[in-house]
């Protein structure tokens, strides 16, 4: 089974557009310690010529465009990609979509609950219906035409985005990880872009996976804070900081297999290469995702 990791980045990327933090100053200026990286997903595949996505970035158009495993056959528009599975109805992982709405040659796999928040409250998204399919907690999903990929999603603790406002309440199905099976060896990939909190079903997962791609959007649970006065903590923003009390590190550090950071915010400064943070992090033998990381399991 391999996997490429097509943005790494939290929502906005880096640099984010309206962004004057140190990091994006940075990044915009051509630092090669704080390189430029876009918006979250992950491509998978048991074979390496079919492939599936797990979430859908305002920046697939770009991704895909960088990784010729999943270019169309020249003059065709017959493109390599069976499946999109969503974790959550984030914009940062949804928008996507509809920069991939020309004829629907995929299909698009969530929970009721992701579907029905964006179908219900956004109209502009009812025109992916038709290749919108269900799957429930812990349900076998194929998302290859060989089945040699399994996919499950299990309930992660996460927050309604903030574009949904009042409009829907939290629920199991509202946030989910992914955990990815190859069927010929057993092997497994979990991806986890989004948690508020590491519990003992996430550990469960994790202990469990060859590999696995983990929330690492906030290093501290105050850096926004400290970036933008009155801004919420990690926690109230759906994501467990890396560092602190509750923190995932001291945990991630104890398994076996690949850990690996993703969905990195623009103030976290696991972005620079260079930082002492950096340095801690990896000493304990969690990795820090790139864009175009391969993983092979």
């Amino acid at each position: 089974m391999r996997a490429r990791v097509l943005g790494s980045r939290a929502g906005g990327g880096l640099p984010q557009w309206n962004c004057g933090c140190p990091n994006c100053v940075r990044a915009r200026a051509g630092d090669r310690s704080v390189p430029a990286r876009t918006q979250p997903s992950l491509a998978v595949s048991a074979d390496g010529v079919r492939w599936s996505l797990i979430n859908a970035s305002p920046d697939v158009r770009d991704q895909l465009s960088g990784f010729p495993a999943l270019h169309p056959r020249a003059g065709t528009r017959d493109l390599p990609l069976d499946t999109i599975v969503l974790t959550n109805a984030d914009l940062d992982h949804v928008l996507g979509l509809l920069v991939l709405r020309e004829s629907l040659p995929y299909r698009i796999v969530s929970t009721a609950w992701v579907r029905d928040a964006l179908l219900n409250h956004n109209a502009v998204f009812r025109i992916l219906e038709p290749a919108w399919g269900l799957v429930k907690l812990d349900e076998p999903l194929y998302l290859d035409r060989a089945s040699g990929l399994e996919a499950r999603l299990f309930p992660v603790p996460g927050k309604v985005p903030a574009h949904l406002g009042s409009l829907a309440s939290n629920a199991p199905e509202a946030t989910v990880g992914v955990r990815l099976t190859d069927t010929q060896t057993g092997r497994r990939i979990v991806y986890i872009p989004g948690m508020r909190a590491l519990d003992g079903g996430i550990l469960a997962e994790l202990e469990a996976a060859a590999c696995a791609f983990v929330d690492g959007t906030f290093f501290t649970a105050t850096e926004l804070a400290a970036a933008r006065p009155g801004a919420p903590d990690a926690p109230s923003m759906g994501h467990a900081p890396i560092s602190g009390e509750g923190g995932s590190l001291a945990r991630l550090a104890a398994l076996a297999g690949r850990r690996i950071y993703t969905h990195l915010n623009n103030t976290n400064p696991l972005v620079d290469i260079g930082s002492s943070e950096r340095r801690w992090v990896e000493a304990v033998g969690v990795e820090v995702a790139h864009d175009g990381l391969e993983v092979e399991v």
